[in-house]
């Protein structure tokens, strides 16, 4: 797939403003551009995800325009896409790079973001994920270049492991896709189950590229589990189909799915039958409506927002690391970026958190996903988590939010 470049006209006057907070004369610097690579899953096995995390960048990009750029400099944006597919993501990326990219927003997949550090590192060029939640993300080799606005899921485990136990299960059946984001979610909830007292009945890591999951299956149906929670993405659709083939479906045992799901993921399993998934719960970032709405100002056709929020604020916050560091040369604002979300001042948008530190302030960006600090490694310390149950009409609804974290 092509790339595509998108961009806001700056406004009137904007310029002349940043550059009365930040200390920068208009002038050359004025001429240039700071242009964010947006490597998003366009297609593949995270596509449903990729329209409103691409809306939310572009939406980003206007706001930064609108109070003035980043130093002056008009932000863009470039799309390409990664596919969750790492043979195709890294030569998207090297064309992103080609085209002076100083921020690649994504990718949609823990194992792509993963296989593309190396690359991020070289290149000497930040990148911020929206949707990379896998544990193995923490402690990566990244040269200080990678941030996440996405938690990690060992912080989420606990919560997924806490629903089913408050919901009254003792024994516990876990299964994840053998990779790192449902891997490392798996093992965080079969921890944290076995910690509170929990019988795991059956852990199994499976080949999400198999095509068939019947024996799977029925190695899960044979421990006669009270609940059964299952970490993966489109390959859901089959395992559910054949648990409920079996006589476990969600009406019979609880279900439990941490992670994105799409809105209208029960066409998977029987596209005739919107209450095939009633009773499912998942645990999800939580969404802010508001921000929702602005979304669909950019983009009318998007259906699905999960992560959109945290796609904005990392591009918010690749701007505001340059401002804070008065550089827009990666090797230099990456080492302010962690701090623009942990200052003394809480400012929640671009404008205002400019404003604050043109007056020589020390700020903490709280955007649309809420508060992050973000630690030393550049991911969330704080996170908001919204449980959903699926409906008799095949929608998600959102019964409690719960913020973990510091």
């Amino acid at each position: 797939m092509g790339i595509r470049t998108a961009g806001v006209t700056t406004v009137l006057g904007a310029v002349a403003f940043a550059a009365a907070v930040s200390g920068v004369v208009p002038g050359a610097a004025a001429q240039d551009k700071f242009l964010f690579g947006g490597l998003l899953p366009l297609t593949g096995a995270a596509a449903a995800f990729g329209p409103g995390m691409s809306a939310a960048l572009e939406l980003a990009v206007r706001d930064i325009n609108a109070a003035g750029g980043v130093l002056g400099a008009r932000a863009e944006v470039a799309f390409a896409d990664d596919a969750c597919d790492a043979n195709v993501a890294a030569p998207a990326l090297d064309r992103l790079v080609s085209q002076g990219a100083k921020a690649i927003m994504g990718t949609g997949c823990s194992g792509v973001t993963l296989a593309l550090l190396d690359k991020i590192q070289s290149a000497k060029v930040a990148m911020c994920a929206g949707a990379n939640t896998a544990p193995a993300l923490s402690t990566a080799p990244d040269g200080g270049y990678f941030f996440r606005t996405s938690y990690s899921q060992a912080m989420v485990g606990p919560v997924t492991a806490q629903l089913v136990l408050q919901d009254g299960h003792t024994s516990v059946a876990v299964l994840g896709r053998g990779d790192s984001f449902g891997e490392g979610l798996a093992t965080g909830v079969k921890n944290a189950l076995e910690a509170r007292g929990a019988k795991v009945t059956k852990f199994l890591i499976y080949d999400p590229a198999q095509s068939a999951f019947e024996a799977e299956v029925a190695s899960v149906v044979a421990t006669k589990p009270e609940a059964i929670v299952l970490v993966g993405r489109d390959e859901r659709a089959q395992i559910f189909r054949l648990l409920i083939e079996r006589g476990m479906g969600p009406t019979k045992v609880g279900w439990y799915t941490p992670g994105g799901m799409a809105a209208d993921f029960y066409k998977n399993v029987d596209p005739n039958n919107p209450a095939v998934l009633r009773g499912l719960r998942q645990t999800a970032p939580a969404k802010a409506e508001d921000f929702i709405k602005r979304v669909t100002g950019v983009n009318a056709q998007v259906k699905e927002f999960l992560f959109a929020a945290e796609q904005y604020d990392c591009a918010v916050l690749m701007a505001l690391g340059a401002t804070a560091a008065k550089s827009t040369v990666p090797a230099t604002f990456k080492d302010a970026v962690a701090g623009v979300t942990r200052g003394t001042t809480q400012c929640t948008s671009y404008a205002d958190c400019l404003k604050a530190l043109g007056e020589g302030k020390t700020i903490a960006y709280v955007g649309p996903t809420g508060p992050t600090y973000m630690s030393d490694v550049g991911e969330p310390t704080i996170v908001r988590v919204q449980v959903l149950e699926v409906d008799d009409k095949g929608a998600t609804k959102p019964t409690r939010l719960v913020e973990i974290g510091r």
